[in-house]
């Protein structure tokens, strides 16, 4: 398995993954259309560092970092998903790997914000160096009023 850096031609596949994982993790639809839609356009977006876990030629994980949407000056972890038939091989630690890596070359510190309810996914961050910062209801967190946890790790300096 290995990560690489995503290209447009990736987008549909990152689609798929993200809508799987999605689905799976948190019991909620997302539009499929949409999602191939938002991944296509992450590649116009300068700032915005999209990667992919691939295993046999197959597109299995994604993950997208950049600078915080907060305007705080810090990174963040924007996207991280597997392909929930690829939980627990080695494609989730590999991506989050990546994004210590990348972000640490550009921020001292980064963000993430995931679903409060999500307890495979704050454990994993969790056992990878992430403190919670708050917990929070985010009013437009996939489109609707959510309680999310936020997290923080220090990545240099």
């Amino acid at each position: 398995m290995i990560v690489r850096a995503a290209t447009s031609a990736d987008s549909n596949e990152m689609a798929r993954v993200h809508h799987r994982s999605f689905e799976t993790a948190y019991a909620r639809t997302r539009d499929l259309v949409r999602l191939e839609e938002q991944w296509r356009s992450i590649f116009e977006i300068q700032t915005v560092l999209p990667f992919v876990a691939i295993d046999n030629g197959e597109v299995v994980g994604v993950l997208n970092v950049g600078p915080a949407r907060d305007g705080s000056g810090d990174g963040e972890l924007y996207v991280i998903y597997v392909d929930p038939d690829r939980w627990g091989t080695s494609a989730g630690q590999l991506l989050i790997d990546r994004a210590h890596e990348v972000l640490s070359e550009r921020f001292d510190q980064a963000v993430l914000t995931v679903l409060a309810d999500n307890q495979r996914a704050r454990r994993f961050y969790e056992r990878n160096g992430w403190v919670l910062k708050e917990l929070t209801c985010e009013p437009h967190f996939a489109g609707e009023p959510t309680n999310v946890a936020r997290y923080q790790k220090h990545l240099r300096g």
